[in-house]
């Protein structure tokens, strides 16, 4: 349930859409004139199939959206914590919470060689600790 609350959570931000929509624009726009490029430069729209047309645009938009959902639910050392959460090192699995908008640290054991792994994500409307 914890990631769940991590991935509505990413979706809701503005940028995500954003950059994914942009994304999708571009490469549907390339990808449908080289697989329907003599219909729609011609205007030739009875032979357009239409449903290619829109999943060439959504594709792109879901490839893009899973990506940066994928990146942004990794916590790395040095960026700001999405939400509050309780971290696990994944060398010597060794514990760390850390509150939204904290910068996440390095493991005390690991040091450079810190690579977190979700343990718990708090609720988002229980107050973290201060």
């Amino acid at each position: 349930m914890g990631k769940l609350k991590l991935v509505s959570h990413i979706l809701c931000n503005r940028n995500i859409f954003y950059k994914a929509s942009k994304i999708a624009l571009v490469v549907g726009i390339i990808l449908n004139l080289i697989n329907q490029g003599e219909y729609l430069i011609h205007l030739d729209f009875e032979h357009v199939n239409f449903y290619k047309l829109g999943f060439t645009f959504m594709v792109p938009f879901c490839v893009s959206t899973y990506t940066a959902i994928t990146m942004k639910m990794k916590y790395h050392v040095g960026e700001k914590a999405l939400l509050c959460a309780d971290l696990t090192c994944e060398n010597c699995h060794g514990t760390q919470e850390v509150k939204r908008d904290e910068i996440i640290p390095f493991c005390h054991k690991c040091q450079d060689k810190t690579s977190w792994k979700i343990k718990e994500i708090k609720d988002i409307n229980v107050k973290c600790r201060d």
